[in-house]
């Protein structure tokens, strides 16, 4: 964006700017008082739903933003949680390099998507960093659940993974099945299986994939969409990553 200057307004959900781009000059108001900071590459500004805002910057800002609805906030923080305006301490030009980190990775699996559940499970993480680093929520430590989940718990996920597996499956479907938040069950699981249930799934979806083309009596579109890809070409670029060849090339024996 060019240099620009907001009204001050009313933050509405958790909102999160963090600077991509070359240093500006940012100046923001505090109970009626303004201030003035640099906002160098890779640092944040974060405000808690309901305070109020308003932002200057003098010269071209590249930026991302993020808004986190306060219900996932209370998913993560559980009883902990409290009222929205008292979710974040007020950071401006504050530098987070996991931040950025979280920021470009889930940009760039946005633009080319290798997991469907990976940029579900990457907000997640996103959150937790967020409420860890710059929360204002007491017993923080909390949120990191300790343990693994129970035989009973694991055994009903894994069915609902090859079940669901050609379809939307997605983290919160997976929590519920096993009685937790999605915050809390990405943990569990990793800590259990070794893998976040993102590469988990996907390690599925790949050896039905290939179970499938050896069979030789699907396509590899049908096989794609069979094992809850996006689409053909997805499907292409995550099997030659995983295998080093086409779903055709393994399909017709060249291997």
């Amino acid at each position: 964006m060019e240099p620009h200057e907001y009204e001050e307004h009313v933050v509405v959900g958790h909102q999160l700017m963090l600077n991509l781009g070359e240093p500006v000059e940012l100046g923001w108001r505090t109970e009626s008082r303004r201030h003035e900071g640099t906002l160098h590459t890779g640092a944040l500004c974060i405000q808690s739903d309901g305070v109020t805002n308003a932002p200057r910057w003098r010269d071209t800002l590249t930026f991302a933003t993020a808004s986190i609805p306060p219900s996932m906030i209370e998913a993560a923080l559980g009883e902990l949680v409290r009222a929205p305006s008292a979710t974040f301490i007020q950071r401006h030009c504050v530098p987070d390099r996991q931040a950025h980190e979280f920021v470009t990775t889930l940009a760039a699996e946005l633009a080319s998507p290798t997991e469907p559940l990976f940029a579900e499970t990457l907000s997640h993480a996103f959150v937790l960093h967020l409420l860890a680093a710059h929360g204002e929520a007491p017993g923080r430590k909390q949120l990191a659940p300790k343990g693994k989940l129970r035989p009973a718990q694991l055994r009903a996920v894994l069915e609902m993974m090859h079940a669901e597996l050609g379809t939307s499956l997605s983290l919160t479907r997976m929590a519920e099945c096993a009685g937790y938040s999605p915050f809390q069950f990405s943990r569990l699981f990793k800590t259990t299986t070794g893998l976040p249930p993102h590469a988990f799934v996907l390690r599925l979806r790949l050896e039905r994939a290939r179970r499938l083309l050896r069979e030789g009596d699907h396509t590899p579109t049908n096989v794609a969409l069979m094992t809850g890809f996006y689409d053909q070409s997805h499907f292409t670029n995550v099997f030659r990553k995983a295998f080093g060849m086409t779903p055709k090339m393994f399909a017709s024996g060249r291997h």
